[in-house]
């Protein structure tokens, strides 16, 4: 864990995700957001930040507008189908519009439940100067397995990636990192542009795809250095409501994974392969695919009924 500044002569451009649903009516979020935004301001004087454009029609984000603290800010606004879309957005703002930029932060403007703990704002910090690896993964607990992030990732995204990709899961448990979806991430730009340009991009899930696409899979190591930040921990209550978002999330890390797997391991004709024995490499690989289908249904089905005993639906 970086506990100080290793980014002093290092060109780095942080990108602040304005909450989606505002700060009107919160004033904890709305602390965290400025918090994020000085602590920026010691990297980049002009920190960016993606403020999606239905969250301004909706009038969510009027008092940040009005503030007089935008006007140091380089607002983007963006359409985007969820937040990881925006992600996306800032990062081709940063790669389009500042070529000399070393390396993106990532970071989440809409925290609201970080426990009571000084440590976590200092260990993001450190995390937010830090340039000693390729790709620098925030990661943090909640506190509670029973919570909505735990219950995703340990009857989601867990189980998931073991199926789908299980020496990809080893590793990325070995690293260690826990929280593969993490929405804390600080990157080479010259990386992000290899991982964006040269594979398929996805709206959701950013994270947990770079893991995938910077894993080797014919020489079963990682393609970039990848380094982790233990943050501390934020509080996550479970509720009911969670039980759809939660389901949905479960439902679009099986979609992106399933995909991947296909682009992956997919047989590649090569020359001198005579068609009689591609097919038979294809019809294992359909084979394959197959059984890797039904076992995910069945996590999936799991997956679903452990959500509603634990949220109480």
């Amino acid at each position: 864990m970086t506990k100080q500044s290793d980014n002093k002569n290092i060109n780095s451009k942080p990108v602040i995700i304005f909450p989606y649903r505002g700060y009107e009516n919160n004033k904890r979020c709305e602390w965290y957001f400025w918090w994020t935004v000085d602590r920026c301001k010691k990297i980049d004087p002009r920190p960016i930040v993606m403020l999606p454009t239905d969250t301004v029609i909706r009038q969510d984000a009027a008092s940040f507008l009005k503030d007089e603290r935008c006007q140091t800010l380089e607002v983007v606004q963006t359409w985007s189908v969820d937040t990881c879309q925006t992600w996306l957005a800032g990062w081709g703002h940063v790669l389009d519009k500042y070529p000399e930029a070393e390396r993106i932060v990532l970071l989440p403007g809409d925290l609201d439940y970080v426990n009571e703990d000084v440590e976590f704002y200092d260990n993001l910090g450190g995390f937010i100067e830090t340039s000693s690896s390729d790709i620098a993964i925030g990661d943090f607990g909640t506190g509670n397995k029973y919570s909505a992030k735990g219950l995703v990732d340990t009857y989601g995204s867990y189980p998931l990636l073991a199926n789908w990709f299980p020496e990809v899961s080893k590793r990325i448990r070995s690293l260690p990192l826990h929280r593969s979806r993490s929405e804390f991430l600080n990157i080479k730009t010259s990386v992000l542009r290899d991982l964006l340009i040269n594979n398929r991009n996805f709206a959701y899930e950013q994270t947990l795809n770079f893991l995938i696409k910077c894993w080797n899979h014919d020489e079963s190591k990682w393609r970039y250095h990848i380094s982790v930040s233990p943050l501390g921990s934020l509080s996550d209550n479970k509720s009911f409501r969670n039980y759809r978002s939660c389901v949905d999330q479960i439902e679009r890390i099986e979609r992106m994974l399933s995909l991947l797997w296909r682009e992956i391991k997919e047989p590649k004709k090569k020359t001198g392969v005579s068609d009689k024995k591609f097919e038979e490499q294809y019809a294992v690989f359909s084979d394959e695919y197959d059984k890797l289908c039904t076992k995910s249904n069945g996590i999936l089905e799991t997956a679903r009924t452990t959500l509603r005993a634990f949220l109480g639906v």
